[in-house]
Order: structure tokens, then C-alpha cells, then sequence
């Protein structure tokens, strides 16, 4: 999962829980005092989540993980997930992002299936910036992530994606430190992943769940609110909500995509009282 990174899995899979609101892109941001080289502390959360995009039924997740964030030339473990800056200039960037989703138990639609593990992906991130103004307004970033499952003994390859997201940053909200990030973000993903989701073995078939070949394409489209407030030493808080419309997905004719709209919703707070005397130098 991204540790210190929004609700915002890249494979528009709507059940992660990550741990703080999207930021700005790097070297959007007004000048401010120069932050540590790292910190250290936990982040608590909890959410309420779909097993998987399209599924009919949602559940209450929540978890307690320890938090390291590291603000280093190029590499980055920060509110904007675990990047690589490997280009930055005034309007555009390029780093590395990743991402993560929680299990879901094979019951339900998916009952005598196996149980998907947990998900995640790694890949580019091209950031456009060049619309932002002192840390306000909107951006585009483009993400090309390779997705894998695990059960935390085994390592499987499940294809990639690419989610094309336009961000709107609104800080201050009311007067407040809190700030407002909204999304859009339509996926589309290799078809590893969609079988992965949708696909039913002849050897899986029921009476009322039968056989479907899934097909690479567009997964579906999620709309995304988040008000975050980073201004206490230490401490940050987020809520969010996501919504999700499977409408036209390639996959909808599959038995296991009941719901084709789906919402998460979900807070958490991230403590980091340990931090370096070193100040990171951006």
C-alpha cells in the first residue's frame, strides 16, 4: 500500500486504504521552511471498501502500519506515495509511484474461487504541473503501473495499467489549513487483471455463476473527494470518499461484476514524532 498516499490505487481497484490526502505535485508548492531529511511515527485507518471493482459486496477494513517518510534528491517516501525523481522541470516530472489493495476471501460471487490476495503496482509517473499556481489548482498525472497479487508467500504477475488522472487542489478550505483534492481518473488495464477479477473457469462454473473469458480494456472511471490537513508538527488527518462507475467496462457481461457502480469511503491520521535534525534540501 502506499504509505502516506490518498485512497487512490492506480488499478482503480476501490479497496485500498492508504494513509494521507493526495499533494501537490513535486515543485508545485509555494517556498516554505525546509522539512526534515526523514520522520518516523505510525498511521492508523479505516475504510469502508468494495473486495474489488464491480463486486456486491463492500467491507469495513482497517489498519495500524509505522510510517517512515524520506525526503532524499531521488528517492522520495513522502504524502506523494514512494517515488524515484528521475526528471523534474517547472511545468513537467517524472518519478516512480506505487501503489497497493487490500485481500478479499473467495465467498459471495466468488464462493469456491480462489480468494484474491493483495494487489499491488509499481511503475512511471509523468506529472504535468504547468497549470498550478502556488500549489492550487489543477494537474494531470499520467501512470503506467506493473500489478502483482501475493499471499505473501507467492509472487504472481497480473498484467498492468494506465490511469490518466486530472487533479484539482484547493487549499485552505474555508479559511481553514485544511485543503480539498479532487479527482478524475478513468483505467484501463491488460487482461491478466481483468481475469483476475471477472474471468470464470469452466471448472468454476455454477448453475447461477457460468464460464466467462474476460478481455483487456477500460475497467472503469472514479471520482474522488479528499480533505486533508497537514499543518500540526506531527500529525495529519484525511477523510475521503471514491466513487466508481463500471458503466461500459469491458467486463460488465461477467457474472462476477454485479454492481457497476461502486463507493469507498474512508479516514486515518498519521502520526511522526521522530524526525531527523538534517533538513531535506527541497
Amino acid at each position: 500500500m502506499r504509505a502516506a498516499a490518498a485512497l487512490a490505487l492506480g488499478l482503480a481497484c476501490a479497496c485500498d486504504l492508504a494513509w494521507a490526502a493526495d499533494a501537490p505535485p513535486p515543485g508545485s508548492a509555494p517556498a516554505e521552511p525546509a522539512l526534515p531529511r526523514w520522520e518516523a511515527g505510525l498511521a492508523a485507518g479505516i475504510g469502508h471498501v468494495p473486495d474489488y471493482p464491480g463486486a456486491a459486496r463492500a467491507r469495513t477494513r482497517g489498519i495500524v502500519l509505522p510510517v517512515l517518510v524520506y525526503r532524499g534528491p531521488v528517492l522520495r517516501i513522502d504524502d506523494g506515495g514512494i517515488r524515484g525523481r528521475v526528471f523534474n522541470s517547472t511545468d513537467w516530472s517524472l518519478d516512480l509511484s506505487a501503489t497497493g489493495a487490500f485481500n478479499a476471501k473467495a465467498d459471495g460471487l466468488r464462493q469456491g474461487m480462489p480468494a484474491l490476495d493483495y494487489l499491488f503496482g509499481i511503475g512511471p509517473q509523468a506529472v504535468y504541473k504547468g497549470w498550478l499556481q502556488h500549489g492550487a489548482g489543477p494537474s494531470l498525472h499520467l501512470k503506467l503501473r506493473a500489478l502483482m497479487s501475493t499471499d505473501l508467500r507467492h509472487l504472481d504477475a497480473r498484467g498492468f495499467s494506465f490511469d490518466p488522472e486530472l487533479r484539482w487542489r484547493l487549499p485552505a478550505i474555508a479559511g481553514t489549513p485544511a485543503a480539498l483534492t479532487l479527482s478524475l481518473q478513468p483505467t484501463w488495464a491488460s487482461r491478466p487483471l481483468h481475469r483476475y477479477f471477472y474471468e470464470v473457469a469452466a471448472a468454476e462454473a455454477t448453475a447461477t455463476r457460468p464460464a466467462f473469458a474476460a478481455r483487456p480494456g477500460y475497467l472503469g472511471t472514479e471520482v474522488g473527494a479528499t480533505l486533508s490537513d497537514r499543518s500540526a508538527r506531527g500529525l495529519s488527518w484525511f477523510v475521503t470518499a471514491r466513487a466508481m462507475s463500471l458503466h461500459g467496462a469491458a467486463n460488465t457481461a461477467s457474472p462476477l461484476l454485479r454492481d457497476r457502480s461502486n463507493l469507498s469511503v474512508g479516514a486515518g491520521v498519521i502520526w511522526t514524532p521522530w524526525r531527523s535534525s538534517e533538513r531535506a534540501a527541497d
